[in-house]
């Protein structure tokens, strides 16, 4: 049966609650309340291009650890600026962007019950639309995003999850596997799972595992700063999940 992203998407929502209750804790992060921050992480295009964009906002000051990123490139660039009406972000390059906090029916709101961000971007001597919205956040120390999974830098743990993410999109089964913690658990439907335990194994059932419509929905979310659920990083809407040493589950709807 041919399955579309929208609907892949609400499966994926019935069977992420029992999911989450199977989830094995993360290993125990060392971060000092002190040292925490509230990050907030949004994504959407930037023009026509994809990006994602993570903001810490202290007071009216937009914090140190705020950047945003072309899913294209997944190279971080740096953002500061002020927090008011408007949000007013530089980056190093000379961008500027002017954004305010929207709803659902784009009305101006307050960033506490707000569902993302739209404006405009302006640099080299163009102007262009801004559209972002609100996928999450989290509080973590600077530079420790996953300390709730791993002692790895955050770029070190996505190594993994990019190589993965890469080889899958690209059809690799073989290089996919290099980055699976076996064995691995395949959700196939609400209290419904398969265990494969090797690579061999998941190169027999990888057509069964990943359609194209699940791979459609891969390609369409970054493998750069993930949401941390019950100390797993999750990709997308609950795609995959990714602990220490490489993806643990995937829910693989049918």
């Amino acid at each position: 049966m041919t399955l579309n992203v929208s609907t892949m998407r609400k499966n994926l929502a019935r069977i992420m609650p029992v999911f989450l209750l199977l989830l094995p804790a993360g290993v125990s992060g060392h971060a000092h309340a002190a040292d925490m921050r509230e990050f907030n992480d949004y994504g959407g295009v930037v023009g026509d291009a994809p990006v994602g964009m993570t903001l810490s906002i202290a007071g009216n000051t937009v914090a140190e650890g705020s950047h945003y990123y072309y899913r294209k490139y997944l190279k971080d660039i740096p953002l500061t600026g002020t927090a008011g009406p408007d949000l007013r972000l530089s980056e190093p390059g000379g961008g500027l962007f002017v954004l305010h906090y929207v709803d659902n029916n784009a009305a101006t709101v307050t960033a506490e019950n707000s569902t993302g961000l739209a404006g405009t971007w302006s640099g080299n001597g163009r102007i262009v639309p801004v559209k972002l919205t609100a996928k999450g956040g989290g509080s973590y120390m600077l530079g420790c995003r996953y300390a709730d999974v791993t002692n790895k830098s955050d770029a070190q743990f996505e190594q993994s999850i990019k190589g993965f993410y890469y080889a899958a999109i690209a059809g690799r089964p073989a290089d996919a596997a290099r980055f699976v913690a076996f064995p691995l658990r395949v959700n196939t439907a609400p209290q419904r799972f398969m265990t494969i335990r090797n690579a061999s194994e998941l190169q027999q059932k990888w057509n069964s595992i990943f359609s194209p419509a699940w791979l459609k929905a891969l390609a369409a979310v970054s493998p750069h700063d993930l949401s941390m659920i019950n100390g797993q990083a999750m990709i997308g809407a609950g795609l995959a999940f990714f602990g220490e040493d490489g993806l643990r589950a995937v829910n693989a709807m049918p």
